[in-house]
């Protein structure tokens, strides 16, 4: 069994056909929401065909809690608005509400499921409540301007991959990158020029980022991102593919063409660092070096 951190879910709603059990107000759906669970936290599922919660990537709702099992729970529709949940023989057990699960139990509206460090809430609601549910979601989740993970959610999935990369005695590179140019553009073209390239950017680290990683941005036009499994050279790989890529990304906005680049510093579990904070304080050192040496440039 793998211990290998499932792919993150941003905050986001995962759509599957809706539930037909409903009142006079039309069909009611139901939804899991993470409501603590650290780098989880607001992440939702819809059921309708029977949904399964744990560590596994494939998990209708798949959870980063270490005290979670790899297959530790399942909810089954049942008709007429009634969803059976199950423990799968997890190592920490499930409870609902404080009581430990035995057997199946029913579940009602609000009720609150104990998984691990975990709690995830059972609820139905209409279609307006799904909406209301998913906005919740996305303002936990998400830094609002670039679509990338809140930097809370960063950090709890930071510290995660340290302890996985320790355990499996695996490497996980992080990147610190500060943009070039953005105050000029700021001051040439005014805040909310800047504000663009700076949420396209976002965009763009989000897009060549390699399997697994995870990236936020850290204040104003700074990015942070750590590679789990990656070793430093081809983490120097990926943040020249990044710097490339805004290099020649030619944005523009009302008209104004806009060509901000990148620095960028790279540092690598264990040698740079072994805990979350050396580790960041390397990359930006060498990040400081790549602005010293010119911009627009990687250094480790």
């Amino acid at each position: 069994m793998s211990d290998a951190p499932p792919p993150r879910k941003h905050a986001q709603t995962i759509r599957v056909t809706p539930s037909t059990a409903g009142g006079e107000e039309g069909p009611l759906r139901a939804w899991l929401t993470v409501i603590r669970g650290g780098q989880d936290l607001g992440v939702q599922a819809q059921i309708e065909v029977p949904a399964s919660i744990g560590r596994d990537p494939a998990s209708t709702l798949p959870l980063q809690d270490l005290g979670v099992s790899w297959e530790h729970a399942r909810i089954t529709p049942q008709g007429a608005g009634v969803y059976l949940l199950e423990d799968l023989g997890s190592t920490n057990g499930t409870r609902v509400g404080g009581t430990p699960l035995t057997g199946g139990r029913s579940l009602a509206d609000g009720d609150k499921i104990f998984l691990g460090e975990s709690v995830v809430r059972f609820s139905l609601s209409d279609a307006m409540d799904m909406d209301f549910l998913q906005e919740i979601g996305q303002l936990v989740g998400t830094d609002p301007l670039t679509g990338l993970e809140s930097k809370r959610r960063f950090d709890d999935a930071f510290d995660y991959a340290l302890k996985v990369g320790a355990q499996q005695t695996s490497p996980v590179a992080m990147l610190m990158m500060d943009m070039d140019g953005v105050k000029q553009i700021n001051d040439t073209h005014g805040h909310k020029f800047g504000a663009y390239v700076i949420g396209e950017t976002g965009r763009l680290i989000a897009k060549h980022l390699s399997a697994g990683g995870h990236a936020c941005r850290f204040g104003g036009d700074e990015f942070s991102a750590f590679l789990p499994g990656i070793e430093k050279d081809a983490a120097c790989a990926v943040a020249e593919t990044i710097r490339t890529a805004l290099e020649v990304a030619g944005f523009e906005k009302d008209g104004i063409a806009l060509k901000p680049t990148i620095s960028i510093g790279v540092g690598c579990y264990p040698a740079d660092g072994e805990d979350p904070m050396a580790l960041l304080e390397h990359a930006d050192a060498a990040l400081y070096r790549a602005k010293g040496d010119g911009k627009n440039c990687v250094r480790t």
